[in-house]
């Protein structure tokens, strides 16, 4: 009976497990993670961005139904970041895995610092698009995407999980085309400091010299989605 209450005990205390640093306070953390792994994403987050986080909860959900009731986005999402009158919260779900976590929890931090610093500055048709680079998410499969239905106004595109008439993956790769179209265009490290100050879509027409972002991302769209040629490919690998 003592073992059994033990056993009891230590599984109550592994599933109350939290791990807390400076900017986060992670509830229910599964076993695997560990505070300098979470320290490392965060660092990474916060040195690109110029930014210390203000420490924030994640709720890291046993279960889907747990998850979805923390949200009002539906079973779609992997994580939400979501801001109140209270302040800022993270959720994920249970699809979140030691594989893929980095990459999450990093664009869930990208969402919470335009939440803290930017205070709406960056539009919202490029946060997911800055969120998936900043995370270091696979660069956008750009011969995939062209042949996909796509919005007819970039600047239109509202939240993922909200928004009717476009595809939620066709919309992330989209707002994450755009953004890898502004690094070539301009520093994206300079727009995003300033941005601190005025909307960012005021500075992507002056700084970066884009007057029309949608007839600009139809063309480098149509560069990107060409078939790289043989000898170019060679050309590439050397450099």
């Amino acid at each position: 009976m003592l073992l059994l209450f033990s056993l009891l005990l230590s599984t109550a205390n592994l599933q109350a497990r939290v791990v807390q640093t400076n900017e986060l306070t992670i509830h229910d953390a599964p076993a695997w993670l560990l505070r300098p792994k979470v320290e490392k994403i965060t660092d990474r987050i916060q040195t690109h961005l110029e930014w210390t986080t203000r420490r924030t909860p994640v709720y890291w959900h046993a279960n889907e139904s747990s998850f979805i009731k923390a949200h009002s986005l539906g079973a779609g999402p992997v994580a939400v970041t979501s801001k109140s009158a209270k302040g800022s919260v993270i959720h994920m779900s249970p699809r979140v895995s030691l594989l893929n976590y980095k990459r999450i929890l990093g664009h869930e931090l990208v969402h919470l610092i335009f939440y803290q610093k930017y205070r709406g500055a960056i539009p919202r048709w490029l946060e997911e698009g800055f969120a998936n680079h900043l995370s270091r998410k696979s660069s956008v499969n750009y011969g995939w995407l062209a042949k996909q239905e796509l919005p007819a106004d970039v600047t239109k595109l509202g939240h993922p999980f909200k928004q009717q008439g476009v595809r939620i993956d066709v919309h992330y790769a989209v707002s994450q085309a755009v953004v890898e179209m502004l690094r070539k265009k301009c520093d994206l490290q300079n727009l995003l400091r300033l941005s601190v100050e005025r909307k960012m879509s005021d500075y992507i027409k002056s700084y970066c010299q884009i007057p029309d972002i949608n007839k600009a991302f139809k063309k480098w769209l149509s560069v990107k989605s060409q078939p790289v040629k043989a000898a170019d490919r060679k050309v590439i690998k050397n450099k």
